[in-house]
């Protein structure tokens, strides 16, 4: 007998009602009815998935399956639903998860342009983590993924290409003293506490690596950062996409000097192929990227096209 999507349902009602009544009861089958899958489960399993047959505990074996089990329902689910819009608007969906920064000032204007061009393509955005959206396109649950920090070791499938190119500056309260200054350089943030996050090792000023490595404030979400440099006299380096829609008591200052740029990057799985509405959003992507006068060298464009 081979495992069925039901095993894993019945599997993980238990293992989170904590019992069989109650699990079967929201299964809407008997206790009988549930017990029974899940012995027919254990048997293909070759290992038992609960410590007691009170159900209330999980084996090793059992919480590796719970974590697995939930996430091929929820990928089973979402390829059914995306089988259902396409059977009934003849589109389909894209699903796409991208981080913060991305889903705030890109995703807009690019859903935006694309229903202009067709009301019916069903968008799913998750506004997630770089390792989350890794995970989600490593996993299929996902089309397209969209990330800052480009880690994909051991994921032979998963493949990427360069998306978008911004440049590195100092997120600023607008009225301190360095957000006042008529001309700024890198040195300056020697006058302010810096917030520490990953951009802080991409710029190579003397001034910058001694407030980073001074750094008592370690940050990752966009809007925690602006909370910080709005309540007192912190300074961050952002990057450019970030800065769009800045609250008006924050300023987005590129000091003069080197410029330092980062990379958003697109990712695939080459295990999924993409649908004509992944072709299309990815297609208005680009150019909206383009219009944004952020668009990466060509010879790395070439390669994001690949996806189509």
């Amino acid at each position: 007998m081979a495992i069925k999507t039901e095993m894993l349902r019945y599997f993980v009602g238990v293992a989170e009602a904590g019992n069989l009544a109650s699990a079967a009861k929201t299964l809407q089958r008997s206790p009988a009815a549930v017990s029974m899958m899940l012995k027919q489960f254990e048997e293909e399993l070759g290992a038992p998935l609960f410590q007691t047959d009170r159900k209330s505990h999980l084996t090793e074996v059992g919480v590796y399956t719970l974590a697995e089990a939930k996430r091929e329902l929820s990928h089973f689910e979402s390829t059914i639903s995306s089988i259902k819009h396409f059977a009934e608007s003849g589109e389909g969906q894209v699903r796409t998860a991208v981080i913060p920064a991305v889903a705030a000032n890109l995703m807009p204007n690019v859903v935006k342009s694309l229903r202009k061009e067709n009301l019916n393509i069903l968008v799913d955005i998750d506004d997630l983590t770089n390792d989350a959206v890794i995970a989600g396109v490593r996993g299929e649950t996902v089309d397209i993924g969209i990330v800052n920090d480009l880690v994909v070791w051991g994921s032979s499938n998963v493949k990427h290409s360069t998306l978008l190119t911004d440049r590195i500056g100092l997120l600023c309260k607008r009225d301190s003293e360095i957000g006042r200054k008529e001309n700024l350089y890198w040195s300056d943030v020697s006058k302010s506490e810096m917030i520490w996050h990953f951009l802080c090792n991409k710029i190579n000023e003397p001034a910058v690596k001694k407030a980073s490595a001074n750094a008592r404030l370690r940050v990752v979400s966009a809007l925690s950062i602006q909370a910080f440099v709005r309540s007192g006299d912190y300074v961050s380096p952002i990057p450019e996409l970030a800065a769009i829609s800045l609250p008006s008591d924050l300023v987005f200052r590129v000091p003069e000097g080197n410029v330092y740029t980062r990379n958003v990057h697109l990712i695939w799985n080459e295990n999924r192929k993409p649908t004509p509405a992944t072709i299309q959003l990815c297609k208005i992507l680009r150019e909206t990227i383009a219009e944004m006068g952020m668009a990466p060298n060509k010879e790395e464009e070439n390669a994001f096209t690949t996806l189509d």
